[in-house]
């Protein structure tokens, strides 16, 4: 009697969750702006289900909402889904069960999807025809409105310039593809990951999960060998060469600024300062991409001399 209980409750779990998933990734399509940040969310009710009750309830629940959204949304929407947002979720439990430091988890959970969803985008676009001119026009189409109401008060470029500019924003946007995919991915784990992690502290009975220490964390001294060859590669005067070096720049370079960010979070910290001026500052980063590039130097020169050793080492004296 107990064991039908308990299979009726499991059942309705994976139902609850399959349907919380499916409409978390449906809501990035239908609602404006903040839809993206609750898309991201998708693999969380995965997540939590195969943590609180094992790989297999989890794989149920991923089948159920790739199976709906088939339905829903046709095949290349639910591929695109389970490569991504379901192997990052099932990747993620796993990591977390066998108690991974948080760097690793994170990694594992963006390189697995990253490499899932690149074989099944190939495998679809080697199927069908790749037409990137519908794309391309509702890209040009909103970005141009966008600047043409950005300068509608100041002048701004001729419409020869503005079309100009804009056919230059989306070859750029197009041959970043990989990195930003790569970013997105990984944005989606590290939210994932918080957000359960919140969840996970209030469940009854269960361990706290590890927590990623922004003010101490510290980038692989490999990664600046990285970053020269990958400036070598960008200035080769090859295509294929040229792009991959932008796109590991480009994936390096936020490295730097993560670990730059933790630098300024450790001497935060230090000054006691409230919260409310924490939040201004990092929001003060945002809209001055200046700073950004500052911050993220600070990152890079960290290697050699270890900003946040030498605070500790005055602390101390």
């Amino acid at each position: 009697m107990g064991s039908s209980h308990s299979g009726t409750w499991v059942g309705w779990l994976v139902l609850v969750s399959a349907a919380l998933t499916v409409t978390l990734f449906a809501a990035a399509g239908y609602v404006p702006v903040i839809g993206i940040l609750v898309g991201l969310l998708a693999p969380t009710p995965i997540l939590l289900v195969a943590l609180r009750h094992g790989r297999l309830t989890g794989l149920l629940a991923l089948s159920l909402a790739t199976l709906s959204l088939a339905l829903l949304f046709g095949s290349l929407q639910s591929a695109v889904f389970f490569a991504e947002y379901g192997v990052l979720g099932l990747v993620m439990a796993e990591a977390i069960k066998r108690q991974w430091p948080v760097e690793k988890a994170l990694l594992v959970s963006t390189a697995l999807p990253v490499v899932a969803s690149g074989i099944v985008m190939a495998l679809l676009f080697s199927s069908v025809d790749l037409d990137l001119g519908p794309m391309k026009q509702h890209f040009e189409e909103d970005l141009g409105h966008a600047l043409r109401q950005f300068w509608a008060d100041g002048g701004g470029p001729s419409e020869e310039t503005l079309r100009t500019y804009v056919q230059e924003a989306f070859e750029t946007v197009l041959q970043l593809l990989p990195a930003l995919f790569i970013l997105s991915t990984a944005a989606a784990a590290l939210l994932n990951y918080g957000v359960v992690r919140i969840l996970w502290r209030r469940l009854e009975g269960q361990p706290p999960l590890r927590q990623l220490m922004l003010s101490q964390w510290k980038a692989p001294e490999a990664c600046v060998w990285v970053l020269i060859a990958s400036g070598i590669c960008f200035f080769v005067p090859l295509p294929g060469m040229r792009m991959v070096g932008q796109n590991v720049l480009l994936l390096v370079s936020l490295i730097y600024l993560v670990q730059g960010l933790g630098i300024m979070a450790f001497y935060l910290n230090r000054t006691s300062m409230p919260s409310i001026f924490r939040s201004l500052a990092y929001i003060f980063l945002l809209i001055q991409p200046l700073l950004l590039l500052g911050v993220a130097a600070f990152g890079l020169f960290d290697l050699w001399f270890d900003f946040r050793r030498t605070g500790n080492k005055r602390e101390e004296t």
